[in-house]
């Protein structure tokens, strides 16, 4: 009789553990946050409506100018696939879709297609880690890009300006929620009037949000109103695959690559 007393409180112990564990597992889910942030001692980078902080092969380098850094790994991953350090030159070769430009290690110029213009910054080394300034002025026209740094949440935010944005205002004031759903982690707060860059809308009425400081995450598509076009996509046309630049010796380096033109969605 004991033994079938001690079986079942066993198998009820077992039970009680599996829904215990099944509980902490949608938690987990629903509401992450509950565990440490692990983006909380960093800084930031977001591109467009994604935070890809977890990425990074390397920090987010910022100097006592506030120039911003990104490492030559971390510039291959998400912004030029075909980023190229030619050794002999000491040289990086910088490739978009619109142009191709080149920049000497520790020299502040720039050459872009053809031109040699100044720059107020240069390529440097951080614990051996080749970092490129990516704030600089004419990195961000070769690569099309608009970069802001939100010096109180250390975040460092880049828009492709080939994609399309649309700009919202809060009718009211809403939690933004990590999820699309009302049990989600709270994590932040949009007050009436605020204006945020709105993306897509879930098949259950939630708008993915980016608010002016960077935040990122869902409120209901209805509290949401004013909507309008800041600009259009860009439809991009492949026109050829070969891209020349030459070194400041004038030898002639080609880069086997697709180019495009852009073409704006009608």
């Amino acid at each position: 009789m004991g033994i079938k007393i001690q079986k079942r409180k066993f198998i009820r112990n077992i039970f009680i553990g599996i829904i215990g564990l099944a509980i902490v597992a949608y938690i987990i889910n629903i509401a992450p946050g509950y565990k440490r942030d692990k983006f909380k001692d960093v800084t930031n980078l977001v591109i467009g409506e994604k935070n890809v902080t977890e990425e990074l092969k390397n920090p987010i380098y910022i100097d006592e100018n506030e120039t911003i850094y990104l490492s030559k790994e971390d510039i291959k991953a998400l912004l030029d696939k075909t980023i190229y350090f030619d050794e002999a030159n000491n040289m990086i070769i910088i490739t978009s879709e619109i142009s191709v430009a080149s920049m000497t290690v520790g020299e502040k110029n720039i050459k872009i297609d053809g031109a040699i213009k100044d720059t107020l910054d240069t390529i440097i080394y951080v614990n051996d880690i080749m970092y490129i300034p990516i704030s600089e002025v004419k990195i961000k026209d070769v690569y099309n890009i608009e970069l802001k740094y939100i010096t109180d949440k250390n975040v460092v935010i880049i828009d492709k300006l080939n994609e399309g944005m649309i700009k919202a205002r809060a009718e009211e004031q809403t939690k933004i929620r990590f999820k699309q759903r009302n049990l989600s982690k709270k994590v932040g707060i949009l007050e009436t009037g605020d204006v945020v860059s709105a993306f897509y809308t879930t098949s259950k009425g939630w708008r993915q949000i980016r608010t002016e400081d960077g935040t990122i995450g869902y409120v209901k598509a209805n509290v949401l109103s004013d909507e309008h076009i800041l600009r259009q996509d860009m439809n991009q046309t492949p026109e050829t695959k070969e891209i020349i630049a030459s070194t400041q010796d004038n030898e002639i380096l080609t880069i086997e690559r697709r180019k495009y033109c852009n073409k704006r969605f009608i």
